[in-house]
C-alpha cells in the first residue's frame, strides 16, 4: 500500500468519525431535550406558589445583574440554596401525603 493511499484512507476515516460524532451528538441533545420536556409535562400541575416563583426568578435575575460583580456569586448561591430548600420542603410534604394515604 502506498503512503498516499494510507493518508487518504486515514483522512476518510477521520471524516467519517467526525460525521458520526456530529450525528450522534445531535441525537443525544434531542433525546435529552425530549426527556426534559416529558419531565416538565409530568409536573404540569403547577400551583400558584410555583407560578409566582417562576415569575420571581426573572425579576431576581435582573436584581443579580444590578449588583456589583463581587456580590453576584453570593447572590446566585443564596438564590440556589433557597430554591433547594423550597424543593426539599415540597418533597417532604409530598412524602407525608403519600404516607398518610397508605
Amino acid at each position: 500500500m502506498q503512503l498516499k493511499h494510507l493518508i487518504i484512507f486515514a483522512l476518510a476515516g477521520m471524516v467519517l468519525l467526525l460525521g458520526f460524532k456530529m450525528i450522534n451528538g445531535n441525537r443525544y441533545e434531542s433525546r435529552q431535550a425530549a426527556a426534559l420536556n416529558n419531565e416538565i409535562s409530568a409536573d404540569s400541575p403547577i400551583d400558584n406558589a410555583n407560578s409566582a416563583n417562576l415569575t420571581d426568578t426573572t425579576s431576581s435575575s435582573t436584581n443579580i445583574n444590578s449588583k456589583p460583580l463581587g456580590e453576584q456569586p453570593k447572590t446566585i448561591l443564596d438564590k440556589v440554596n433557597t430554591q433547594m430548600d423550597q424543593t426539599q420542603q415540597k418533597d417532604k410534604a409530598r412524602l407525608e401525603q403519600i404516607d398518610s394515604g397508605q
